[in-house]
């Protein structure tokens, strides 16, 4: 009687149990096939790369220095001029999934030699006399629209100096103020070649103490001769760039432009750049710079090439700066091609939806 009894028990079980199976597999049987199963997980795990990698692009951190302190001196002896250390960090646009695919603008150069560069900037920038770092700030604050200006126009300003514009110009005088400048004082731009300039038209001018000159020149400055100043000011950028450090490494910075007057303007294949050349380390800086038609220009420069990294010299945090001096031969290694720029924060790039950038790539001779 008992063995009848556990048997039918037992055969009940066993049907319920594979009935229960029957139907978890049923509702577990989300797939159309293997196929689609396999495109699903890879889905899923495309989710969780994504959601892994979408704030973790490649940057590249660089040591380097920054004026903090620009006390100008209520006498003829020497500025205090004081730098502190900072680390900035430039952020590649590319990650270990993009990287063959997305933001192909920036060209890989080994990280190490940007920073060697850097390191020798910095000394160089404070091996500088007062006298020349103020004579290179001029140029970060106006100064660079009208000696361009000066320069473009045959050596003769088009204009007032007061009213020279290129649409970047940011105050409609060449006395600046001591909280743009971070100075103790307004800061006159060509300060020290217009001095040069006083002390030569006449000796009166060297028997004024420095507050009364720079008083005489904020009254007095829309009368002299300006093309004397400016190639003053030309002449002692030369002067600093005699001074500084080639680089011992092939290195690649930016640029971007509006138009393409360095294609515009070249000749076989070469273009002059009479004026002072502004260049960034950082390829998204060149595009900020850009328009829609034109261009970011990368710019090769060969081991011992000069270049001086101004930004320490600035008030205008990341643009991470650097000056090519004036006459700088380029050669147009190859002219306005096209860029696909992708989004960043996606694994995959999507090709409904990108940017086309135009990138001309120079090298300096």
């Amino acid at each position: 009687m008992t063995t009848p009894i556990i048997k039918n028990v037992s055969t009940k079980l066993l049907k319920k149990a594979s009935i229960a199976k029957n139907k978890l597999l049923e509702e577990n049987d989300i797939y159309l096939d293997e196929k689609h199963k396999e495109l699903c997980e890879a889905y899923y795990k495309y989710l969780e790369l994504n959601k892994e990698f979408q704030y973790k692009n490649k940057k590249v951190k660089y040591e380097s220095i920054k004026l903090c302190n620009h006390i100008l001196s209520d006498t003829h002896n020497h500025d205090i001029v004081e730098f502190k250390n900072i680390t900035f960090e430039i952020d590649l646009l590319y990650n270990d999934y993009n990287k063959k695919f997305i933001n192909k603008i920036y060209v890989n150069v080994n990280p190490d030699f940007y920073q060697e560069w850097l390191s020798e900037q910095n000394l160089f920038i404070k091996s500088l006399t007062p006298e020349q770092i103020y004579t290179l700030r001029c140029h970060t604050h106006d100064g660079d629209v009208i000696i361009n200006n000066f320069i473009l126009n045959n050596y003769t300003l088009s204009d007032n100096i007061d009213k020279i514009d290129n649409g970047f110009r940011k105050e409609d005088s060449i006395i600046i103020s001591k909280k743009t400048m971070k100075t103790n004082r307004d800061f006159i731009l060509f300060y020290y070649q217009i001095k040069q300039y006083l002390y030569e038209l006449d000796n009166k001018y060297k028997y004024l103490s420095r507050l009364e000159l720079e008083d005489y020149i904020i009254n007095n400055y829309n009368k002299f001769n300006w093309t004397k100043i400016l190639k003053y000011y030309m002449t002692d950028i030369n002067n600093i760039f005699k001074i500084c450090p080639k680089i011992k490494n092939n290195l690649v910075l930016y640029r971007g432009s509006t138009d393409s007057h360095f294609l515009d303007n070249s000749k076989n294949g070469l273009f002059n750049s009479k004026t002072l050349t502004s260049v960034s380390l950082s390829s998204y800086v060149a595009i900020t710079y850009s328009s829609k038609n034109c261009c970011v220009m990368r710019i090769r420069l060969k081991k011992g090439s000069k270049i001086i990294y101004i930004q320490p010299l600035s008030i205008y945090d990341g643009d991470l700066e650097a000056l090519l001096q004036f006459n700088t031969l380029f050669n147009i290694d190859y002219p306005r091609h096209k860029i696909k720029y992708y989004k960043t924060n996606n694994i995959c790039p999507d090709k409904t939806n990108y940017k086309e950038i135009i990138v001309s790539d120079l090298t300096v001779i």
